[in-house]
This record gives structure tokens, C-alpha cells and sequence, in this order.
């Protein structure tokens, strides 16, 4: 195995010391953290997990969740991994941070290892970057992996060697330019697999708790969390309702509905960054959000169905500030400006840096 140049110690020595665990017959707790080529993956190497470990409890935990990168992940951390214990990540966001700049793609990313890291039973954790037909901006990602000390698994570079072996177009591994069709699936757990298997037998060299200074010139977000909204009640105008039906309401608790012009809803709130995450619909009307007095931003989830979210406020004072939600006024004549709002999840990071 190659050595991590800060420290001397093999690269991917923390996933070789889970194996070495469940090998004697520990838990082995397997979260795949990612986007919507996770989500479709079944987390991949879950039967082969099970076939290497037969006297380890193997409990997988698909976290993919559509259209998300290393940015919402910051916010999804403590629901999608944290919460379930894990012993072993995979982190799969490089497809969906290649609209980041290098700088944010870093902080985001960076910013998920070092809250794992931190924890006081620290998971092992490996990078997944997926590919793309135009190629994937792997770069930044592998900075992050080798500065940890990370396993990255290079998927860009299994599926152009598939291609050039077998002479095949890229249509025969994928659906579209990203999401693998079930050949690329296949081809993504055993590279994945044959990128674990070292590990299996590997010698365990002492482990160390100390992380190197970050890469990162920002400071990271490491207490980010999602707020349900569902639970707000006598909220004038705002009403509890269920999650929007079909496969995105597993993402949801429930949402906050309103529909009548002009109504608001504000949120107080301790932090430095905010925003906030919500289901789609193009029966859906238009929104306005803003954070203590600055200008309003018009939030439009009637483009296309699924969801998304809004960081409304990056790098606040710390304190306490207000998150405003307001429908627009009537106006017959914009189409989609008014209709049902549904909010699902209140983004925060910042808590813990108030005196």
C-alpha cells in the first residue's frame, strides 16, 4: 500500500483496521454517503462485505440522496451518517461538486472528514469518485484524500480502461452522461472491491487520532445540522403537511405548507450560515427569503420535481439572526409566482463558534 506522506503510515490503514475488527467477529456498520449515482448503487460492496465478514453483523446504509454534493452533505452529515454509528463511509459527492469552485469543493469536502474524524468513535472512511462523460473534476477531492491519508477509489479512470478493452461506447456502462446504467453498476462494485481487498490482510500500523492542520484557507463547518420545520406549530398562515408523495418523500419529515400571498414566516436562529432545504413541484408557487435586513432572494421550486435547497446567508456574525420566509403578493399575470409553498428543513452551521 502507498504511505501517507505526513505521517509515513499506509494509505487506507484506518478501513484496514475496521476489517481487522470484523474479521474477529465485531459489527461492521457500512454507511455510502453520496448523490443520486449512490442512491441507484445500493451502496455497491454490501454482499461482498457480507461474504468477507461472515462472523460480523454487516448493516448497510444507503445515504444517497439525489442532486446533493459534499455542500448539502455538510448539513446531511449528522442525519444521513453520524446517526447511524458508522464504522466505515464511503463519501461518493465529485460528480455533484464539479459546479463548486476548487476553493468550496475543498472546504465542503474537507469539512465531512475532519467532523468524522472528530468523532469520538471515528469511522474509517474511503473517497468514491464516480465518473462523468466529460470527466470528473477529481482533482480537488484527491488533494482532500491524500492530505488525510485517505483510500480513493478512481472510477473515471476503471470505466475509460472498460472502454478501451472492450471497444464498447460509453451508452453501454451509462444511462446518460453520469448515472451508470446496471453493467456500470456492476463495474463500479468490483473495482470498488478490488480496491478494498489489500486491506483485508493488511498490517496494522499504530493508530493516531492527531489531523494535520487544513488545507482549507476558510474555516470549516463542522456542526452543520438539518432542522425539521414539520414540528412548527400556531404558526399564523403555516400549516403541517405530508412529505410530497413518489421517492423524494423519504427525505422528508413532513414539510411547513402555506399558500396565501404575502405570508410570513420567520426563524429565529444561533449561527453563521443558514438556508434552507425543500421539495419541488411546478404546481408550486415562488418564495422570497432573506436573513436579518438584507435584500430578499426569490426562491422559485416550481422548475422541475424533486428537491433543493438555498444557503441564504454564508459567513454571518455569529449571534443570533432571522431567517424570513415570504409568499409574494397576487399577481395574475406571473405564472408560478404564487401557489402552495411546502419548506422541509431549516440548514444551519455556526452554533458552536458563539461565545
Amino acid at each position: 500500500m502507498p504511505l501517507h506522506a505526513a505521517n509515513n503510515t499506509p494509505v487506507g490503514s484506518d478501513v484496514a483496521r475496521v476489517f481487522a475488527k470484523a474479521k474477529d467477529g465485531a459489527p461492521l456498520r457500512f454507511v455510502a454517503f453520496g448523490g443520486s449515482i449512490t442512491q441507484s448503487g445500493e451502496g455497491w460492496i454490501g454482499p461482498w462485505l457480507k461474504e468477507k465478514f461472515p462472523s460480523s453483523h454487516v448493516t448497510i446504509i444507503n445515504s444517497g440522496m439525489s442532486a446533493t454534493g459534499s455542500e448539502l452533505g455538510v448539513f446531511r452529515i449528522d442525519r444521513d451518517i453520524i446517526s447511524h454509528q458508522p464504522d466505515l463511509v464511503a463519501i461518493e459527492t465529485c460528480v455533484n461538486d464539479g459546479k463548486l469552485s476548487d476553493e468550496a469543493a475543498i472546504r465542503y469536502l474537507e469539512s465531512l472528514i475532519v467532523r468524522l474524524r472528530s468523532l469520538p468513535h471515528p469511522p474509517a472512511i474511503f473517497l468514491i469518485e464516480a465518473a462523468a462523460k466529460e470527466g470528473s473534476k477529481l482533482s480537488r477531492h484527491r488533494q482532500v484524500a491524500q492530505h488525510y491519508g485517505l483510500l480513493e477509489v478512481d472510477l473515471q479512470a476503471a470505466v475509460e480502461a472498460q472502454l478501451q478493452r472492450s471497444g464498447l461506447e460509453w451508452t453501454s456502462l451509462f444511462k446518460d452522461n453520469v448515472h451508470p446504467a446496471d453493467e456500470g453498476h456492476l463495474l463500479y462494485a468490483r473495482t470498488i472491491e478490488q480496491a478494498l481487498a489489500p486491506l483485508l490482510d493488511a498490517k496494522l500500523p499504530a493508530s493516531s487520532s492527531e489531523l494535520p492542520a487544513p488545507l482549507s484557507t476558510q474555516p470549516l463547518l463542522l456542526d452543520g445540522r438539518m432542522v425539521p420545520l414539520f414540528g412548527l406549530s400556531n404558526v399564523p398562515g403555516w400549516k403541517r403537511a405530508a412529505a410530497p408523495a413518489f421517492w423524494i418523500d423519504a427525505f422528508f419529515n413532513g414539510t411547513l405548507a402555506a399558500t396565501e400571498p404575502g405570508t410570513t414566516l420567520a426563524l429565529p436562529f444561533r449561527g453563521t450560515w443558514v438556508g434552507l432545504l425543500y421539495p419541488m413541484n411546478r404546481s408550486y408557487g415562488s418564495f422570497d427569503v432573506r436573513v436579518d435586513d438584507g435584500g430578499p432572494r426569490r426562491v422559485t421550486p416550481n422548475t422541475r420535481g424533486g428537491y433543493s435547497f438555498e444557503i441564504v446567508g454564508h459567513d454571518l456574525p455569529p449571534g443570533e439572526h432571522v431567517l424570513r420566509v415570504t409568499l409574494p403578493p397576487a399577481d395574475p399575470s406571473a405564472p408560478g409566482l404564487n401557489g402552495e409553498v411546502r419548506l422541509g428543513y431549516l440548514l444551519l452551521v455556526g452554533e458552536s463558534s458563539l461565545p
